[in-house]
Parts: structure tokens; C-alpha cells; sequence
């Protein structure tokens, strides 16, 4: 008997062990299943606590074998500060992880899945006490080694009720380590919707803002690819750009560059590589960008800017408005951009000073941009064969050439100011030099009809009689000289230029020559 129980105790002691086991397992299962009420008050309250909201959970299944897997859908989040609109919204999620593990503290899960996640950031009243953020439990009541989520949404709502809020559709978002009282790694994709194009962003998030979610902080990397430019009414071109970013939800500074080897407006739709590094700051509360500064290069014209993209009251959608300095660029690389032709109608050093504006609306961007600055053009030539050609007769004349004589290089000096609105840009006044001659003129070029309609005053280094360059005609205007002389000028004409680009038609005021 006792060689029998020595023998075999061991195999008895196994087996008692194991069918205590079991009934322990089962004890706990039926344990944690006659729970399942007091989980999903359990749940409730701490999102609750860690949320400053009242919860709302329209159903909780729990089931324990092989593995913990808790079910839950329509789970709504509404803060307590008395906003409207719901702060999170789950259609359905799945939490699943050890046994053990859960019954730890704090409670550890292996993963939480989400489906019609949708996430609305309420606006930080300027004076609130709650916008100082209350934190988050430092115990960290629960931890989550990984958070999936597919098509989830954030809605950034403005401060003013009149404004449209700002959407982001998050095609995948993964969380690890994921806790109220940690930063936590996170990798996001989502869609830009204007200018429409996919972004893939990496980085951290947390801890937690408890009383004030705009103050949670974040940081990281992002990559914008394939952005379509064309989705902005009257511009073109593929954006790709990266860039860093950090500071909380309601407010990102983002240091970034861009990149448009095809960089089109509709008026010229001649593509022009740009390029830019920026420095800006995106409010969230109210979906305000603000470019702090911006270094850019059109083609090979370097151009430094600032400004900002906001709203303005009582108006929907945002006006762009930018500051822009060229001190050393090319004409020819901004003439491409806004005159039709294979080249540009001119080419020489550019020097501008610009403010532009670009309202909200329907119109293309041609239609809808008011500029207005002033500009210098120094050794300035036209390339158009005709144009030239006018030219070059009248720096003869100008300076009472005979007929033959070489004229010599043609080209000029000019500068002006500027305004434009509704695709006209208008001169007051603009002038410019040539051998020979001066030329002040006021007047309109119509950036879609290409028509010049100009006004103003020819000034000669000759009399009137010595640029018909002898003969005839030069006797003939020889007693009208005083007529015309002025300020020191052999001659000073009122003259008009209009038509088309290509056909530009010079004529002589006469109404004011005889007064």
C-alpha cells in the first residue's frame, strides 16, 4: 500500500492540482462574467474621471476564454464644460488581453480596436480657468499596450459659431503604450482636404489635458505627398512637402519645406518649379495658420514672405494674405507664371515689394487676388521680335539718329506701382527709360484678355523735327519744336499704347499736343 501510494502520489498530486486549477478557472469566469454590470460601470466611471464627461454606453459583452475580449458599442463622450457637440464618439470597439493581466493595477490590456472613431476638439475660451488643464491621474488607472483605429475623423470647431469646423480623415491610427498619464508613440495617415493629398505623420501624443483637450501635447514628423494643387480653384501643380511639428492640439508650430517642380496659375499655365521652407503656426482653435516666415525660390527668383490664412467676420471660408519681398529675382520668372507663350515677353532683374490678398469664393484664384507694391526693372528687354522692333525705331528717333545709323543694344530701366483686382492690374504710373528716351504711362493690362489700354508722356533727347532724322518731313515739323520742348527735354510727346499684347498699337494724343 505504501510502495502503491509512493509510486503513484506524484501522478495523484498532478491530478489534483490540475482539477483545482480548473475549478479556480472556473470560479474566476464565473466570477468576472457576474461582473459584467459592474465593468461597464467601472469603464463608465473612468473615462468619466480621466475625461471630465458623462459617458454614455449602449452595450458591454464580456467573454473570458481563451483569452479576456471585451465588446462595447456606441460609446459618446460629452464634456462636461457644456459644449454641444459630442467630444468622442465609438461606433464599436474591442478590448482583449491576459487574465492576469487585467486583474492588476493598474489594468493592463494587449490591445484595443476602433471602428467610427470621431473625435471633435471643442474651442479654449481666451480667459477660461479650465484652459489651464487639470492633468491626468498620475496613478494611470489603465494601460494599453497597443490602440488601432480605421476612418476615424477629427474636427477642430472654431471659436466663432459662424465658421466652418476643420476636418482631418484619419484613414489608420496606432497608438502604443497608450495611457491618460503618458506620452505616447502614435503613427497616423490621413487626407488633406485642400489642397487634397495623403499625409503619413509619426510621433508622440500625451499626457493627457484633463479639463482642456486643445492643451494635450504633441510632436513629430510628417510627410505630405502628391498633394494636387488643382483642388484650389485656378492654381496647378503636384505639392510634396515634410516637416516637424510640435506643441499641443490647439496650437502646432510646424517647420517644414515644399516642393512644385509644376507650379501653375490658370492665366499663364506655364509651369514654373517653386520651392519654399517655412515656419508656421496652426491655431486650433479656430483653423487659423499663421506663416511666420517663408523662403522661397520661383524658378531662380528667391522671395522671403509672411502672412497668414484666416477668417475674417462675417465672411465664410479664409482669406490668404501674404507679405512678399524679391531683391534680386528675374522678371521672366514671374511673367511666366501670369502671361500665356512658350517665353516670357521679358527678362531682367526684378526687384518687389507686394502685399497680397486672396478672399474666400468660387472664382478662380485670378479672379479672386487683389495685389498691390511697387517695383524696380533694371536692364529689362523685350523678347518679342515686333516688340523689339518698336523699340528700337523709337530710341532712333529719340535721340535724332539719320536714317541708318546703328541704334545700338535696346534696353531699358523701369519702375512703378501697382494694384490689382479682377485680373486687371492697373499702373500709377509706371516708367521706364531707353536710349534716348523717357516714358511715364498710366494705365491697365488685362491678365485674361491680354489687352494694354496706357496713357502718358514720351520724352526726347531730340526735337521733334531732328527724330524724323531729316528730309522733308523735317522742315515741315521744324517751326513746331517749341511746341514741344519742356523741362530741359528736346521734346515731350503725350502718346497712347493700346491693343492686344502681341499687336500693341502707339498713337499721339492730339487733343492734348494742340492743348
Amino acid at each position: 500500500m505504501e510502495s502503491l501510494f509512493g509510486r503513484h502520489g506524484k501522478l495523484i498530486r498532478w491530478t489534483v492540482g490540475i482539477a483545482a486549477g480548473v475549478l479556480i478557472g472556473l470560479w474566476i469566469a464565473v466570477l468576472m462574467l457576474s461582473r459584467a454590470p459592474q465593468l461597464r460601470t467601472a469603464l463608465v466611471q473612468a473615462l468619466n474621471d480621466q475625461f471630465d464627461a458623462d459617458v454614455q454606453l449602449d452595450s458591454l459583452e464580456v467573454r473570458i476564454f481563451p483569452r479576456v475580449r471585451i465588446h462595447g458599442d456606441g460609446l459618446t463622450l460629452r464634456l462636461k464644460s457644456g459644449h454641444k457637440q459630442p467630444f468622442i464618439e465609438v461606433r464599436h470597439f474591442e478590448v482583449s488581453g491576459g487574465l492576469i493581466n487585467m486583474l492588476r493595477r493598474p489594468r493592463r490590456f494587449s490591445l484595443v480596436e476602433l471602428e467610427g472613431l470621431r473625435i471633435t476638439i471643442p474651442p479654449t475660451e481666451a480667459g477660461d480657468p479650465a484652459a489651464k488643464g487639470q492633468g491626468s491621474d498620475p496613478a494611470g488607472p489603465v494601460l494599453i499596450e497597443h490602440i488601432t483605429s480605421r476612418d476615424a475623423q477629427l474636427i477642430i470647431v472654431p471659436r466663432n459659431p459662424d465658421k466652418e469646423s476643420k476636418v482631418w480623415s484619419i484613414h489608420n491610427l496606432e497608438l502604443d503604450s497608450a495611457g491618460f498619464n503618458r506620452t505616447m508613440p502614435f503613427t497616423a495617415t490621413l487626407t488633406n482636404p485642400i489642397p487634397k493629398g495623403e499625409i503619413a505623420t509619426k510621433g508622440t501624443f500625451g499626457p493627457w489635458a484633463k479639463g482642456d483637450p486643445g492643451s494635450t501635447p504633441l510632436a513629430g514628423h510628417y510627410t505630405f505627398d502628391h498633394a494636387d494643387l488643382s483642388t484650389i480653384n485656378g492654381i496647378g501643380g503636384i505639392l510634396n512637402s515634410t516637416g516637424d511639428f510640435s506643441g499641443m492640439l490647439a496650437r502646432i508650430d510646424v517647420h517644414g519645406k515644399t516642393s512644385t517642380p509644376d507650379f501653375t496659375l490658370d492665366v499663364g499655365d506655364t509651369p514654373v518649379p517653386l520651392e519654399t521652407t517655412f515656419y508656421a503656426v496652426v491655431d486650433g482653435t479656430n483653423g487659423n495658420t499663421y506663416l511666420k516666415q517663408i523662403d522661397a525660390k520661383l524658378r531662380h527668383t528667391p522671395i522671403e514672405a509672411s502672412g497668414e490664412v484666416a477668417t475674417n467676420p462675417h465672411v465664410k471660408g479664409r482669406t490668404i494674405h501674404i507679405e512678399a519681398t524679391i531683391q534680386d529675382g528675374r522678371i521672366e520668372d514671374a511673367l511666366q507664371l501670369a502671361v500665356h507663350g512658350p517665353a516670357p515677353i521679358m527678362v531682367g532683374k526684378l526687384a518687389l515689394q507686394t502685399s497680397i490678398t486672396i478672399p474666400p469664393g468660387l472664382e478662380r484664384v485670378v479672379q479672386r487676388m487683389q495685389l498691390s507694391g511697387r517695383f524696380a526693372l533694371e536692364d529689362a528687354q523685350f523678347t518679342d521680335a515686333q516688340v523689339k522692333a518698336h523699340l528700337a525705331d523709337l530710341s532712333h528717333h529719340a535721340r535724332g539718329l539719320k536714317p541708318g545709323e546703328p541704334t545700338g543694344p535696346i534696353s531699358s530701366n523701369m519702375t512703378g506701382r501697382f494694384t490689382m483686382r479682377d485680373a486687371q492690374i492697373r499702373f500709377e504710373p509706371v516708367r521706364f527709360s531707353l536710349p534716348g528716351a523717357d516714358v511715364q504711362l498710366t494705365g491697365s493690362y488685362g491678365l485674361r484678355s491680354e489687352q494694354l489700354d496706357f496713357a502718358g508722356t514720351l520724352s526726347m533727347d531730340a526735337a521733334v523735327s531732328e527724330a524724323m532724322g531729316g528730309g522733308i518731313k523735317s522742315v515741315m515739323l521744324k517751326p513746331f519744336d517749341a511746341l514741344f520742348r519742356k523741362d530741359g527735354k528736346g521734346a515731350v510727346v503725350p502718346i497712347t499704347i493700346s491693343g492686344p499684347r502681341k499687336e500693341p498699337k502707339f498713337g499721339l494724343q492730339w487733343g492734348k499736343v494742340f492743348k
